[in-house]
C-alpha cells in the first residue's frame, strides 16, 4: 500500500499519516518505522522535531533517520530494518518528501559555500520509483502544499516549488491513495479500499484562497438554504449580519474577541494573529449555527519573519478547530467543494 499525503502547513497532516501508517501495521503484523528526513537547521527545527517525537511517542514507532538517498530504504535493507522484521510487510512513515528535496537541492560543501544542485529532482524523483517497486512495504509519504501563493519567488525558490510539485505528481501516480489535509479534513483524490466518514456537523466552515469567492458562496448557500427549507426573509442575507475581523497585532481579551449577533464571520484567520489565547476556545466563541469563513494561508513557501511563520501555524490550527463538527466547505474558482 502506498500513500502520498499532502497539504498546507498545520492541517493535520502528521496525525492522520500517523494513524494510516499504524492501521497498515496492525493489518500487516511487520515493523513500524517513521523516516525522519529533516535536518535541524537551528532552534526553530529542533523544536518542531522534538513535537513530532512527542506527538508519536507510545504509537510503536522506530525512527530511521534518512537525509538524503531516500532509495537506501530498498538497496540497504540490512543497515535500517530489525533482523526480525526481514521477512514481514513492513510500515514506513516517509516525513516529508519536501525535507528530502531541500536536502538533495541546497547543501553546504566542505568550505562552507552554499550550492544548488539542478538534478536534484530528478534523483529524488528515481530514488523514489525504486522505493516504491518494492512489494513488501507499506509507504506513506508526507508532503506540503507550497503552491497557492501570491508572491514572485527567486529562481532558486521556483526550482524548488516545481521540482516537489513534480516529486508528488510521480508518487501520486503510483500511489494506492492521495489524500489532502485541508483544516483537518481528508480530501481523498485518488482512493483505495479505506473508506473515510464524519461524525455528526454543526454549522459550516468554509476555506479557500483569497479571492476566490467565499463569501459570495456563503451568500448562495443560505439562499439555497433558505429555499430548500422555506425558512422565510429571516434567513436572507444583508452586509449587517456579516462580520469581517480586522488585522490585528493581538487579541487577548476573549471576551471581545467574537461579536455575537451576526450570521456570517469573514476572515476568521485574522483572530489568531498574534494572540497567546487557546484556539480551542477562540473557536467554541462561534455560535454552533454560523457560517466561519477561514482564508486559507497554509499553503506556500515558508515565510521569513517568525511573527508570520507562527501565524501560518496558529491558523493551520485554528481551521481544524472550527472544522470539529462543522461541514466544511472549499472554494476554489467559485466553485464550492464539501469536503468534510
Amino acid at each position: 500500500m502506498i500513500v502520498l499525503l499532502t497539504g498546507g502547513c498545520k492541517n493535520g497532516k502528521s496525525n492522520t499519516a500517523q494513524d494510516i501508517a499504524c492501521s497498515l501495521r496492525d493489518k500487516s503484523g511487520g515493523g513500524l518505522y517513521y523516516v525522519a528526513t529533516m535536518e535541524s537547521t537551528g532552534k526553530e527545527d529542533d523544536y518542531r522535531i522534538r513535537k513530532h517525537v512527542e506527538n508519536r511517542a507510545g504509537l510503536g514507532f522506530e525512527t530511521i533517520e534518512i537525509a538524503r538517498d531516500i532509495k537506501r530504504l530498498s538497496t540497504e535493507k540490512e543497515k535500517f530494518f530489525k533482523a526480525a522484521d526481514e521477512c514481514k510487510t513492513n510500515t514506513f512513515l516517509v516525513d516529508s518528501l519536501t525535507a528530502l528535496l531541500a536536502n538533495e537541492m541546497f547543501r553546504v560543501d566542505k568550505d562552507g559555500n552554499f550550492t544548488e544542485d539542478s538534478f536534484a529532482t530528478k534523483r529524488v524523483c528515481d530514488d523514489l520509483r525504486i522505493l516504491c517497486k518494492e512489494k513488501d512495504y507499506n509507504l506513506i509519504f508526507v508532503s506540503d502544499g507550497i503552491y497557492s501563493d501570491a508572491a514572485v519567488y527567486d529562481m532558486s525558490t521556483e526550482a524548488y516549488r516545481e521540482g516537489l510539485a513534480l516529486i508528488e505528481r510521480k508518487v501520486s501516480e503510483i500511489a494506492d491513495e492521495v489524500i489532502e489535509m485541508c483544516a483537518g479534513k481528508a480530501v481523498l483524490h485518488k482512493k483505495g479500499n479505506g473508506e473515510m466518514s464524519d461524525g455528526e456537523n454543526r454549522g459550516i466552515l468554509i476555506v479557500g484562497g483569497a479571492g476566490q469567492g467565499k463569501l459570495e458562496f456563503a451568500k448562495q448557500f443560505i439562499r439555497e438554504v433558505r429555499e430548500i427549507d422555506d425558512v422565510g426573509e429571516g434567513f436572507d442575507i444583508s452586509d449587517k449580519d456579516i462580520y469581517t475581523f480586522e488585522h490585528k497585532e493581538d487579541c487577548n481579551d476573549i471576551a471581545e474577541a467574537v461579536p455575537g449577533g451576526y450570521k456570517i464571520y469573514y476572515h476568521v484567520e485574522r483572530l489568531v494573529r498574534g494572540t497567546d489565547v487557546s484556539i480551542d476556545e477562540l473557536s467554541e466563541l462561534f455560535s454552533k449555527d454560523a457560517i466561519v469563513i477561514c482564508e486559507d494561508i497554509t499553503c506556500g513557501i515558508v515565510p521569513v519573519d517568525a511573527p508570520d511563520r507562527k501565524w501560518r501555524e496558529d491558523a493551520g490550527r485554528f481551521m481544524q478547530a472550527l472544522a470539529t463538527n462543522r461541514t466544511v466547505y472549499r472554494v476554489i474558482c467559485g466553485i464550492g467543494e464539501k469536503i468534510g
